[in-house]
């Protein structure tokens, strides 16, 4: 357990007192330590003595944190050696401290070193239990005989930073008044400082500053900075509505009167910040800052005004009525020639701002605006401000793209005139602006002169960079981080038109083509040595680092090992290997991955009908004849493969819809044409020139996406060399798993599909040169693959696989340093196994029952045929149902996967879904294939397991089945009748994002499975229930399964992304202490009685590496008097599926008790359902430093004496409602009945 602020507290203490005591003022060698404090913080502990400053400096962050930190519970207090207060009470006598010595001082640098550090900031002020003794000492510093103006500034400044105390104050409130009436500026400035803070707080005090203001402001004998100063407290008056209300009228009547241009342009930013606070002062605002846009205002108020509107809009663009004036007058701005550029900048970003706004801001702009608009940001297209630039860029790309989309089709076009653009040839940009929802040939002639600007000014930094680096001596210049921005936000310009446009994919891939050329070109002049990326091997120890750097990943940056690298990131192969650079190759390779997001984007677009084949084919012919040593890179492999994998998949599906009209098929079209032995044959020639020019890292990224594609071959091809090529290396134990595991999956596809392996290895064979068309490689090597037409007699096989699925997690268990390591992986791993363990049990049975005779003469004989035949249905039917059980709490721990790992990527999220959604599906296939509901009536009914429920398996593929598909749907509740009650309504499940080919492919076996399940019910209705017909009907739902599993298993396996991000995954710990602080040795209690836990909840590495914002943290308590749960320190044995099973019962527990207390409250309440298992749970609040405290009961009261262990499961939830799993990151404590 981390050290908690308390137990520092004395320390602290001691530490400022013995410093401030020193003679050496000594100078920081740091600014001040920042007021946000990081979730880790050695920094704070382990007091040392130094200089007084230094001690000044760390003191008002330490204050804060004992000030906020929560009330330490008895029980942690006790074990920690402090009292429960000791925190507050050690807080408030360092601010004492430093008040003492804000009073004692005789250098005005040492206060003003107090006063700096006790600033007030968002986290909130200071507290005290006895303000006065504190505000007693300042006073007195403020009021010395001696004390100068500065002293009684600082004095002045420092009731400001302690508001909070001083607020009822009538004693500081009159000093602070009086002082706003002093003759010196610099104390009239502090006392303004000091009623701002108070104003903050105070309303009556507000009213009574605002009066005081006003006459400095409007007084002729005040300096310019005391009104400028009183002017910036304006915005500080914020207390109430009543207030600010109050203050913007006095503040027009200021603006509107006799003051100074100068003064009047502070006034209307005060009174603009103050309005950007509310929604209720926006609208009011924006019109009055419109007066000042008018002809007969001057420039600096111009200037100001659209400042302020600049300042408005930055965040938040509310509904405005007077939208269409604002925009009318600040294109009118923009025209006028006179108007400094500066400006003109202003202009443009409101004008771009309310672009983007969805809402009935839109309507009151009509086309005549948009053509004016459009003509200027092209003006400004050649400007050399790239903030100007960058503007009119997204102007264009907003118009063309947020209008299109959100404008009513009957709207008028003709008003739209032409523009620059005209000088191509083409119409402008703004005549096709408002154009209806349908695309047309004259979009396609707007998209393509946006694309073209966007790819000239590419090509144009590409010139302006390449002459730059020609000018130094080296050449390897790589782009800085502002180029990259520049690189970036046109390129994600283009991706945006794409995003709306699919259509625009093919012309946007073919201006990606001009730019390779044009890129290439310029590469060739200005570097003669640009080699290829990444032509070395990354065998080196040091590029291999131990696992040391990732285990406590930085605060700021979360650096991972190097296998975590993105593989969608270029730069990362900077970290593996070194390479001759230019800014041309780093631009080469992001338009490469321009190309692959703009292909990915335009495949997954639902409803988009745009192919970019031809053009992808021609630009991948264009690397090859113009950058041909781009080919050996990851991008180039990348945008072949995901080119080609879409290309099959989408002539697959048209050729489907050319079939269906020849009548229904007995198996979804899908499954007749397998594609990916032309994808394997495709990626392995690639993934062999790779490794023949030891391009090691290109080939190990390129692995990674085989193996999230399912081509197992090509994957443990490049694995073996990799792993040969580093054979000495520290993470050789990684290929070595990945070897272990690819190679089961190469076998478990191989089961399906025996005859692809000739195909393959003469491929592997093959010696040559690189194919000129990669892109057409065996289209039509799906036709003579043969399928295993018999899987029953592969246990043993599948048995073998399972077992080298648990070496390879093996392995990665025996070289993690802690359990933290490789957790992804070895809980993936296991589920893998574990599901491969329920498919030859599966298999098992099929198999049995195929061999068995399918009529019931050999019955008969026996004299008691009827009930052999129920004694056969009930034997098949409890073994499916236990296979089906676990099959269901598989799916459940995929979810519970997910909902663990909160930083996961959206691809890996869904891979992940897709698997729960099969196991869930085959639950459902498995217990619902056989329909016994006709059985005769002197049958003996079977006993299912009592946690088995047809109703449970039917939910939980209902809640994963997609909301809008209500055909299928309405389907799944005619398989059983049950009442809402009946239903768990409370289950947490992943629901399958059906976007990618193997989602669809997946959700069509699904549908499939469905509508044969019903055709059978209801052929089975009707039907006289004989002996022949119950052993007809058991082998007609042996046979359905015997397909559905078929074809389950032809779907290809994948990985998800997130397996090769190699980190320590972040979760919680939980300390459990006995709340009565007698007991010292450990928790026990005496037989009969209840134990009373006092919990400490630290949650690791959530806050660094995810956006989640938490806003409650619950915690479940479990334990039983007849499970034996694990005992302590067993933690390497926590993917056992008996330990998973566990973690899963617990996660629901948990989710249904946070669901059904809909006021979300922190009491503690424990439960008794069915089972003997006794829970409690525990509500947190989240604090900055990633530590909680809460208590509970737990009703033990009926267990005998003995030594028992509370398992527990964590969770938080977010500010909107998410929900996010906590692994349990230590054993739950072991306590004692005695």
């Amino acid at each position: 357990m981390e050290t908690i602020p308390a137990a520092s507290a004395m320390d602290w203490s001691i530490d400022l007192d013995r410093s401030l005591r020193s003679r050496h003022l000594g100078k920081p060698s740091r600014p001040p330590i920042p007021c946000i404090l990081p979730q880790r913080r050695p920094h704070l502990h382990s007091p040392t003595p130094g200089t007084r400053l230094q001690a000044l400096d760390a003191a008002a962050p330490r204050i804060r944190e004992l000030a906020s930190c929560p009330t330490v519970p008895p029980g942690v207090a006790s074990s920690s050696g402090i009292m429960p207060a000791e925190s507050r009470v050690f807080a408030e006598t360092m601010l004492l401290r430093l008040a003492t010595e804000f009073r004692a001082a005789a250098d005005d640098s040492i206060r003003s070193r107090i006063v700096r550090s006790l600033l007030p900031n968002k986290g909130g002020g200071w507290a005290a239990a006895e303000p006065e003794q504190i505000l007693r000492r300042v006073t007195a510093a403020h009021g010395a005989a001696g004390a100068t103006p500065r002293a009684r500034a600082l004095a002045l400044r420092m009731f400001g930073c302690l508001a909070d105390l001083a607020k009822d104050s009538f004693h500081v409130c009159s000093l602070v008044l009086s002082g706003l009436r002093s003759s010196n500026a610099a104390e009239v400035k502090a006392a303004l400082f000091a009623a701002g803070c108070f104003c903050k707080l105070s309303e009556d005090f507000a009213c009574i500053t605002l009066q005081v203001l006003a006459g400095l402001v409007t007084s002729p004998t005040s300096e310019a900075q005391v009104i400028i100063a009183a002017i910036k407290t304006f915005s500080k008056l914020d207390c109430t509505f009543a207030v600010i209300r109050r203050v913007r009228e006095v503040g027009k009547e200021m603006v509107l009167g006799n003051l100074e241009d100068v003064f009047k342009a502070e006034m209307l930013f005060a009174l603009s910040r103050l309005a950007s606070k509310s929604i209720v002062f926006f609208g009011d605002q924006v019109e009055f800052l419109l007066l000042f846009l008018g002809h007969e205002s001057s420039l600096p108020m111009k200037s100001m005004a659209l400042k302020c509107l600049c300042f408005m809009f930055r965040r938040n663009t509310f509904y405005l009525p007077v939208a269409s004036t604002v925009f009318g007058t600040l294109l009118h701005l923009i025209d006028d020639e006179g108007f400094p550029l500066e400006c003109k900048s202003y202009a443009l970003r409101i004008l771009q701002k309310m672009l983007c706004v969805k809402g009935p801001t839109i309507r009151h702009i009509n086309a005549s605006e948009l053509t004016k608009l459009a003509l200027a940001a092209e003006r400004f297209l050649h400007c050399s401000s790239w903030e100007m630039l960058d503007t009119a860029l997204r102007i264009l790309v907003d118009i063309f793209f947020c209008f299109h989309k959100q404008t009513k089709p009957h709207q008028s076009i003709s008003t739209l005139g032409s523009s620059s653009f005209s000088n191509t040839g083409h119409q402008g940009i703004s005549n096709n602006m408002l154009a209806t929802h349908e695309e047309n040939s004259e979009d396609e002639s707007s998209l393509n002169k946006i694309l073209t600007v966007l790819m000239d000014h590419i090509i144009s930094l590409a010139n302006q960079l390449s002459n730059r680096s020609k000018e130094v001596e080296t050449r390897q210049t790589n782009l800085s981080s502002c180029e990259q921005e520049k690189c970036r936000t046109l390129f994600s310009l283009m991706l945006k038109l794409v995003s709306g446009y699919p259509s625009a994919a093919s012309v946007a891939l073919d201006k990606v083509r001009c730019l390779i050329i044009e890129l290439a070109r310029i590469n060739a002049s200005h570097y003669s040595d640009v080699a290829a990326s990444c032509v070395e091997s990354f065998v080196a120890q040091e590029q291999f680092r131990a696992s040391d750097d990732i285990t406590e990943p930085a605060t700021a940056s979360i650096k991972a090992s190097h296998m975590e690298t993105d593989t969608d990131k270029s730069s990362a192969s900077t970290d593996f290997c070194s390479k001759k650079s230019s800014v041309v190759h780093d631009l080469i390779l992001c338009t490469l991955q321009f190309a692959i997001a703009c292909h990915g984007m335009c495949y997954r677009t639902s409803g988009s009908s745009c192919n970019p084949h031809h053009s992808i084919k021609g630009l991948t012919e264009c690397v090859q004849q113009n950058a041909s040593q781009y080919c050996s890179t990851y991008e180039f492999f990348r945008l072949i493969m995901s080119a080609r994998i879409s290309w099959n998949t989408c002539k697959v599906r048209n050729d489907i819809g050319n079939k269906e009209s020849g009548g229904s098929k007995e198996y979804p079209e899908i499954f007749s044409t397998p594609g990916w032995i032309a994808h394997e044959l495709c990626a392995l020639r690639m993934a062999k020139m790779l490794t023949r020019k030891q391009s090691y890292w290109e080939a190990y990224r390129s692995a990674m996406y085989c193996c999230r594609e399912g081509l197992w071959f090509t994957a443990s091809f490049v694995f073996r060399k990799v792993s040969g090529a580093c054979e000495s290396g520290s993470f050789s134990f990684w290929f070595k798993s990945l070897l272990l595991f690819g190679a089961g999956e190469l076998e478990m596809k191989l089961l399906v599909f025996p005859s692809a392996i000739n195909k393959l290895v003469g491929e592997l064979n093959t010696e040559g040169v690189l194919h000129e068309d990669l892109y057409c490689i065996e289209t039509d090597a799906d036709s003579i693959l043969a399928r295993s037409q018999e899987l029953h007699g592969c246990q043993e096989k599948i048995t073998g696989i399972c077992e080298r699925t648990c070496l390879a997690n093996d392995v990665l268990a025996s070289n993690a340093s802690s359990d933290c390591e490789f957790f992804f992986q070895r809980w993936f791993i296991s589920l893998r196994a574990s599901f491969l363990e329920i498919l030859t049990d599966v298999l098992g049975i099929l198999s049995a029952h195929s061999s068995a005779p399918k009529d019931i003469s050999h019955l008969e004989s026996r004299g008691d045929s009827s009930y052999s035949v129920a004694t056969e249905d009930n034997q098949v039917l409890l073994a499916l149902t236990n296979c089906s059980l676990r099959l269901s709490d598989l799916a459940k721990s995929y979810d519970l996967l997910d909902a663990s790992h909160g930083d996961m990527d959206q691809q890996s999220f869904t891979t992940v879904a897709r698997l729960a959604f099969m196991c869930s599906l085959l639950s459902f296939c498995t217990v619902f294939s056989l329909d016994f509901s006709n059985l005769p009536s002197s049958s003996e009914p079977c006993r299912l397991p009592e946690r088995f429920s047809h109703a449970s398996v039917l939910q939980d593929l209902h809640e994963r089945v997609d909301r809008k598909d209500s055909q299928v749907l309405s389907q799944l509740r005619q398989f059983i009748s049950v009442s809402s009650h009946e239903l768990d309504s409370v289950q947490f499940s992943t629901r399958m994002n059906c976007s990618g080919y193997l989602e669809k492919d997946t959700y069509s076996l699904f549908k499939f499975a469905v509508a044969s399940l019903l055709r059978a019910r209801a052929d089975a209705k009707g039907v006289a229930t004989t002996r022949e017909d119950t052993l007809s009907q058991l082998h007609r739902g042996m046979q359905f399964l015997s397909s559905i599993l078929q074809r389950l298993m032809e779907l290809p396996f994948v990985l998800p992304k997130y397996f090769f991000s190699v980190r320590p995954c972040f979760g919680a710990e939980l300390f459990i202490f006995d709340s009565n602080p007698a007991n010292r040795d450990g928790v026990s209690i005496s037989p009969g009685s209840q134990l009373s836990l006092t919990l400490c909840l630290q949650w690791k590495r959530v806050l660094e590496r995810t956006h989640i914002r938490i806003a409650k943290l619950y915690c479940i308590l479990a334990t039983s008097p007849s499970l034996h749960l694990h005992t302590a320190g067993t933690r390497s044995k926590q993917f056992e599926m008996r330990r998973t099973a566990e973690m899963v019962v617990l996660n629901s527990r948990l989710l249904r008790h946070i669901k059904r207390d809909p006021r979300k409250t922190c009491k503690n309440k424990s439960s008794r359902p069915e089972t003997d298992l006794v829970m409690a749970f525990a509500c947190f609040a989240p604090d900055g430093g990633g530590q909680g405290f809460s208590d509970c009961l737990l009703d033990i009261s009926s267990f005998p004496v003995g030594s028992y262990q509370v398992a527990w499961q964590a969770c938080c939830v977010d500010e909107n409602g998410g929900y996010f799993s906590l692994l349990p990151l230590n054993d739950g404590v072991v306590f004692s009945v005695r």
